[in-house]
């Protein structure tokens, strides 16, 4: 059984990022996955501090979620990061999770056994893969530091409401990808 990780990144406890946690959630178990949905707007992470302790010790100096996040992170097979576009970048609480992530950079694999990564994007605007495509590749460049293996090539799905989420062709298409790659 694979374990997975996914850190939504929106405040909205009923929004397309969250129907699409949802369904991973429900839908990833019955092939045999654990599955664990940390909502990042409800974890006490501080911003980062900059004081670059962490590149000595391996570890932050802060005391936050986000060492244990970074335990949890460790122990899973797929991290799927998530995060809705609000004013042309991720959320300010994922941009602090993604941040804080330099206190994993120490030794040869940072996020340990994580071996597929997947970073999805949202937003309201229909060509939002257009707009947002440098914010997506920014992203992805932070995670291939992490010395990911697998990262997958990250996803913006636009156009989408909370209530046209389960019903979305490239919803389907996204969810199915992450369950081929991660039985790979």
């Amino acid at each position: 059984m694979s374990k997975v990780i996914i850190l939504n990144g929106s405040p909205r406890k009923n929004g397309v990022d969250a129907g699409i946690a949802s369904m991973i959630a429900e839908e990833f178990p019955e092939a045999g996955h654990s599955v664990d949905v940390v909502e990042v707007c409800d974890l006490n992470v501080k911003g980062c501090l900059g004081c670059m302790a962490c590149r000595k010790s391996g570890t932050c100096v802060q005391k936050d979620d986000m060492a244990d996040l970074i335990d949890k992170i460790r122990a899973s097979d797929l991290l799927v990061l998530m995060s809705p576009i609000y004013f042309g970048a991720e959320t300010g609480q994922t941009k602090i999770v993604l941040d804080r992530f330099t206190s994993a950079f120490k030794g040869e694999k940072p996020f340990g056994n994580v071996r597929v990564s997947s970073v999805l994007l949202t937003c309201a605007d229909k060509n939002g893969a257009v707009a947002y495509d440098a914010t997506l590749k920014r992203i992805l460049f932070e995670m291939k530091c992490l010395k990911i293996a697998d990262p997958d090539g990250g996803r913006i799905i636009g156009g989408l409401s909370p209530e046209t989420v389960r019903d979305s062709p490239a919803v389907r298409e996204y969810i199915d990808g992450l369950l081929t790659q991660l039985n790979q």
